[in-house]
Formats: structure tokens, C-alpha cells, sequence
């Protein structure tokens, strides 16, 4: 295929912005479960009730029947009314009311809804702030929740409702990950990407290992790039595949060109085309650039110049040299040599 693979994976975006502002107060919450009952005019209602409602996608019945659970001092029917009322899945998106049913489960000590709260104040959702959320999240750390240990460590990360602060990110996305979470191992890896490449390996190699696609996407690039790390055709396939297997089209792109070139794993143009092609339809422009290629040849798959320019069209350019130059190659060699009503037909589909 010569020029025409990837002759650099995508770029590392490893650490997700938490879009929020600072500061930092404490949420107050009750200390004692209210002496909830219920009135005459209401049938006895059970979280369960509600449960089978909402399985049942019967949201406004479910709706109806978390909040006379919640209201009878059920905490899990708190977390469900609102959620429901938070996602909108009954028609309508309440945020203050979502946050009101939250609190009263927190304060129960509920770490979903401690999470949830949480996440809530770091969108600036439902009347908190961003500083309002190390709170609640540090209560449901207490309560031994990981996702609250790494979402600490993501503020202190950031400087996001409270001051950056990047050792203390470290420490908590470190407990996070010590405990078990997969994400925080990932998260940890972020953490020390630009200044320890090895050991932010490790945590991704540590977290691909328990099952994270991501992690093993970005492992497999250092193992093939070479940054800072020795290169490694054989882990670098290995964990391409698992990304790839995953769903991940960026790395089913990726994976099909190391197995069209034989790089790590036995070359097999069949097994490559047929890797395009689920990267094509992932909608990964250079997944749709390689199937493009391949269709052109008929490598792997039938010769076929209308779905070849077809998912030329569709691929775009992106801005990388060597890719835009294959992909001007192709597409002059297409024009030039395939019959006009075949290359409008693709355009058609292309819409174009």
C-alpha cells in the first residue's frame, strides 16, 4: 500500500475537560430519615413497582411510582425519580427537582445519589456549582466509591471548583485505580503521559488488561510510535485488536492496516478489507479512505469503482500530508479512468 497508510495514529487527546468553574462549599445535609406515611387516597407503591415500570419503559408510570416510593422514604426511589426527572425520560427535564430528590437520598447516605449530585454541581445543573461538588463526591469517596475518588482527582486535575493541583490528582486518581477502577487506571496513565511515558504505559497496559478500550487504543499507539517507548509490533497488534474488537473505528482502521501490512500479525488482505470496511461504516474518515483503497484494488474484496469513489467522497480530507496526497492520488486515478455515470451514481449516494 506504500504511502497510503497511516503514517502516524491519531494524536493523544488523553485527558476529558470537566467543564466547570471554582470554589469550593459544603452542602448541607439532614441528618435524620423524615416520618414519611402515606395518605388515604394513595395505594401502597414500592420501588419495585416502579422498577417493573421503568424496565417495562413505562416512564411516566414509573415516574409516578418512584415518587410515591420516595415520598414513603425509599432512597433508591429517590436516585430513580431523579434520574427520570434529570434525563427527561418522562417528557420533561426538572434539574431542581432531580437535585432535591438526590439530597434526600444523600443525606440517607446514598453514594448514588452522592455521585450523582456531584456530577450535577460539575455541569452546573440543577441550582449547584462546581465547587459544591468535592463535597459530595468526597462523601461518596468516604463510602468507598472509586468513580468518586477519580472524579476528585479529574478536579484537582483540571483546577476545576477547586485550585489545580496535580500531585493531589495523582493521589487520588492513584487510590482510584489501587481500588479497582478501570477508568482511574486510564486516568492515571493521562496523568503522566507527557512526563513519564513508561509508567503511564503501565497504568494503560494495567487497565487494558482489565478490559478498557481506550486504554488499550493508546497503549497500542505507543508500542507502534515510539513514544519513548521501545517499539513493540507484536503488543502494539495485540492491543490494537482488543480497541479494534471493541467497537473503537479509529482503531479498526488501525488494526486493518497492521494486518495488511503483515506488522506484528500474519498479513491477511481478506481480514484488513473486511477491518476497513467496519471502520468505514463506523464513520472513521480513514477507515472510509482505506476501504476506498482497497475497493479500488479489489484487494480483499470484488473490484468495485462505485463504492470505492463513494467512500472516497465520504472520507473528506483531513488536514494530514501524506493522507491528503494518497487521497488526491486516488481520487485523480478514479476520475481519470472510470465512467462518468459510474463516478455520479457515487455521488449521488455521496450526496454531492
Amino acid at each position: 500500500m506504500g504511502a497510503s497508510g497511516r503514517t502516524s495514529f491519531r494524536s493523544l487527546c488523553l485527558i476529558s475537560a470537566l467543564s466547570l468553574s471554582a470554589g469550593l462549599a459544603a452542602p448541607s445535609f439532614a441528618t435524620t430519615k423524615p416520618d414519611w406515611t402515606l395518605n388515604s387516597t394513595q395505594s401502597v407503591v414500592t420501588f419495585e413497582d416502579a422498577l417493573r415500570a421503568y424496565d417495562a419503559k413505562n416512564y411516566d408510570l414509573a415516574l409516578a411510582n418512584a415518587k410515591i416510593a420516595a415520598t414513603a422514604g425509599n432512597d433508591e426511589a429517590m436516585v430513580l425519580a431523579g434520574n427520570m426527572l434529570m434525563n427527561g425520560e418522562a417528557g420533561i427535564i426538572n434539574d431542581k427537582e432531580a437535585a432535591d430528590w438526590f439530597r434526600q437520598a444523600a443525606s440517607f447516605g446514598n453514594t448514588d445519589a452522592q455521585v450523582l449530585l456531584g456530577k450535577m454541581a460539575l455541569k452546573s445543573r440543577g441550582g449547584l456549582m462546581p465547587a459544591d461538588a468535592l463535597a459530595y463526591f468526597s462523601q461518596a469517596s468516604q463510602a468507598g466509591r472509586t468513580d468518586a475518588r477519580r472524579a476528585i482527582g479529574e478536579m484537582y486535575q483540571k483546577g476545576i471548583g477547586i485550585a489545580k493541583d496535580p500531585e493531589k490528582a495523582k493521589v487520588w486518581l492513584r487510590q482510584s485505580a489501587d481500588a479497582g477502577d478501570i477508568s482511574g487506571a486510564r486516568k492515571m496513565g493521562d496523568s503522566l503521559i507527557e512526563t513519564d511515558p513508561k509508567s503511564a504505559l503501565q497504568w494503560y497496559e494495567k487497565a487494558a488488561d482489565a478490559g478498557d478500550a481506550e486504554a488499550a487504543y493508546i497503549a497500542a499507539v505507543m508500542y507502534a510510535e515510539n513514544l519513548d517507548i521501545r517499539p513493540n509490533g507484536r503488543k502494539a497488534a495485540m492491543l490494537m485488536r482488543q480497541a479494534a474488537e471493541s467497537g473503537i473505528a479509529g482503531a479498526q482502521a488501525d488494526y486493518g492496516l497492521l494486518v495488511y501490512q503483515g506488522a506484528g500479525v500474519e498479513r491477511d488482505i481478506d481480514a484488513a478489507a473486511d477491518w476497513f470496511k467496519r471502520s468505514a461504516n463506523g464513520g472513521d474518515s480513514e477507515g472510509q479512505f482505506l476501504y476506498a483503497f482497497t475497493l479500488a484494488k479489489g484487494e480483499g474484496v470484488p473490484q468495485n469503482f462505485e463504492d470505492a469513489y463513494f467512500w472516497l467522497l465520504k472520507s473528506g480530507e483531513s488536514g494530514v500530508d501524506d493522507y491528503d496526497t494518497d487521497r488526491k492520488v486516488l481520487r485523480k486515478r478514479l476520475e481519470d479512468n472510470v465512467d462518468q455515470a459510474v463516478l455520479m451514481r457515487a455521488r449521488n449516494r455521496a450526496g454531492l
